[in-house]
């Protein structure tokens, strides 16, 4: 088990020769993952680390689930059936779909408006991101760290190779019912997801956070389990060390290579209750939190969470650590950044809340947005207001005084 400081702010990653790609990973050396957060020195020696073999069959098991060829021989047979292919093709159609409808112009968009923030951001706190990573992929490419949470359990992959056809056959079809919201919505709706991610259907958010990764043109080097010391520490250890899903918070780290990739990067999920209670200032989560060297926030349908005042403990964290916040008016309320203090940018269109969330909406922001030439286009669909395509983004600069304010 390898333990992990909390305190340090820097990232170190170390450069590995170019891996082969799928097709060559079966006889190449494995990929030296990168660094957690924080020291990497390790201070135990684990009882069982996760090996070449299940870090292959972990990829393995991620195409399959992605609608991708796999190498195996018991993958490949099934593969064969008219279940999968069904699958795949359904998966593929809806995939290229979302490319041309609201991916591309997302990463179109991206690359002009974001680009002070993205040359800067090597590590980006989505904090009620669920599995979304492809949303904070596409606006953050270049990211060697990324940091998701949710309510929803990490979970595990099935062995495949042991699971009879109609089992695989159901799998993929609930499978797909669950991207379905995303795919049409650009969210994940959550009571929705606490159905489809039991434990006797798709198990936990690691499946969609598979297919993401696959389907961004991704390689996954290694996995491995996270969970916390009652000081912030974060232990990292085989994934297959438990067997039962953990109490609040836990975690997964999957350190993947880009298409072009010689150095890994790494993508963390957490699961974690991010109201005050559970992370109040002295909850493991929140030391770890703290700890965290991110210079943008990201959020999005995050159900005006940070609206109330119990969830003030994650807004005030994201508000003093962050550098950037790219959101939606389900973040952190307008009035939280005075204009001494942040530059903002507006996008879009603003429109109250959908009818689900009641005394949420901001007549400061409505202003904002009314003052003519304050707005600009966004031109791709993100959020609650998906039937009627009234989406709204801000994106903040925190002003080099205020933050040498907090430095002091």
């Amino acid at each position: 088990m390898k333990k992990i400081a909390s305190g340090t702010i820097a990232l170190l990653f170390f450069l590995v020769p170019p891996p082969a790609r799928t097709a060559g990973l079966q006889g190449a050396a494995a990929p030296k993952p990168s660094p957690a957060i924080g020291s990497a020195a390790p201070v135990q020696v684990p009882a069982r680390e996760t090996s070449q073999a299940d870090n292959l069959a972990f990829e393995e098991a991620a195409r399959f689930v992605s609608g991708l060829p796999c190498e195996s021989e018991a993958l490949r047979r099934l593969q064969e059936t008219k279940e999968w292919k069904g699958y795949a093709e359904a998966i593929g159609k809806a995939w290229n779909d979302l490319e041309a409808r609201r991916l591309k112009p997302m990463r179109l968009w991206a690359a002009v408006e974001l680009g002070d923030s993205r040359a800067a951001t090597r590590t980006l706190f989505y904090p009620f991101g669920g599995p979304d990573f492809l949303t904070a992929f596409l606006f953050y490419p270049a990211a060697e760290t990324f940091i998701l949470g949710g309510l929803e359990p990490v979970g595990k992959l099935p062995d495949f190779r042991t699971t009879s056809a109609a089992q695989v056959a159901a799998y993929l079809r609930t499978l797909n019912g669950a991207l379905w919201d995303y795919f049409n919505k650009s969210y994940f709706i959550t009571r929705n997801m606490s159905a489809t991610l039991s434990a006797d259907k798709i198990d936990g958010v690691l499946p969609i956070l598979c297919l993401f990764l696959k389907r961004t043109g991704n390689d996954i080097v290694s996995v491995k389990r996270c969970e916390f010391l009652d000081n912030g520490e974060l232990l990292e250890m085989d994934f297959y060390a438990r067997k039962r899903r953990r109490a609040q918070p836990y975690g997964v780290r999957i350190d993947f290579l880009t298409e072009n990739g010689i150095q890994p990067r790494t993508l963390y999920y957490f699961s974690a209750d991010l109201s005050d209670g559970p992370f109040s200032a002295k909850s493991k989560f929140h030391r770890f939190a703290a700890s965290l060297p991110f210079e943008t926030a990201f959020i999005k349908s995050a159900s005006y969470l940070m609206h109330y005042s119990f969830f003030s403990s994650i807004r005030n964290l994201l508000l003093d650590k962050s550098s950037w916040i790219l959101e939606d008016d389900t973040g952190i309320p307008y009035r939280y950044f005075p204009p001494e203090a942040w530059e903002a940018r507006l996008y879009g269109e603003y429109t109250k809340p959908i009818e689900l969330f009641h005394g949420v909406e901001q007549q400061d922001l409505k202003k904002a947005y009314a003052e003519p030439g304050k707005a600009r286009i966004l031109p791709f669909h993100l959020g609650y207001h998906w039937s009627t395509n009234k989406d709204s983004l801000l994106y903040f600069h925190k002003k080099a005084a205020a933050a040498a304010a907090e430095i002091r």
